[in-house]
């Protein structure tokens, strides 16, 4: 009996159906009063319009962090004292269904000095990933099988039957894995949204299989 070992791996795609961005209001001042104040109403603009959102279906969940203050000094020119200078800054992220909605959301958002926006993740459900998960592993099995009966074909070892069967970094966890795609993004006319265009969402598998063989090598 001759031992195979094969690794078999798999991708399943679908369109990405969620999507989520981060909103930093960051705010920088020469008094922490006048940061903080700054950013609280930034950052509560940002907020209310969420909040609205999600009770209008735009989008489906959020959570925001506390304003936080942070200083530092600021070197100038020689001769001169240094000053300090402290920022203030929160941020909220949102999770959209409505890619039409988030589109217009950013284009407001750009229009405020006090916002900074983070790059858009592009997710699945979890229904969809599950799916797409057990479709994978399915998949790499059926890879890994593929291989083994090549490799015995091509030393004619006979039919091959699987002995053992497990995932890199054996886990109580599922190898299945997302990657985000790119995002497109340009102004829509008339500068009132930004048209996104969201790629696919991988989930990868992969599995490494012992198989063993009906005979040995036949002789030359």
């Amino acid at each position: 009996m001759v031992e195979i070992t094969v690794r078999g791996e798999a991708v399943r795609r679908a369109a990405a159906e969620r999507a989520r961005l981060t909103v930093q209001s960051r705010w920088q001042a020469e008094q922490p009063e006048a940061a903080m104040g700054a950013v609280q109403e930034a950052h509560g603009r940002v907020v209310d319009e969420v909040r609205d959102l999600v009770e209008g279906g735009a989008a489906e969940s959020w959570h925001a962090d506390r304003v936080w203050l942070s200083h530092h000094r600021e070197w100038v020119a020689e001769g001169q004292l240094p000053r300090i200078l402290y920022t203030a800054a929160a941020s909220v992220t949102a999770t959209f269904v409505d890619l039409d909605a988030l589109g217009r959301w950013i284009a407001a958002l750009g229009r405020d000095e006090a916002h900074e926006l983070g790059e858009i993740e592009w997710t699945l459900t979890d229904a969809t990933r599950r799916s797409l998960a057990q479709r994978a592993r399915q998949d790499a099995v059926a890879d890994a099988v593929e291989r083994a009966e090549d490799y015995a074909r091509a030393a004619s070892l006979g039919a091959v039957r699987i002995v053992a069967i497990r995932e890199p970094g054996t886990g109580p966890q599922a190898l299945a894995k997302g990657r985000a795609m790119d995002v497109m993004m340009a102004s829509a006319p008339g500068g009132g949204a930004v048209e996104l265009r969201a790629g696919e969402v991988e989930v990868a598998a992969a599995v490494e299989a012992a198989f063993a063989t009906g005979g040995d090598s036949a002789p030359e």
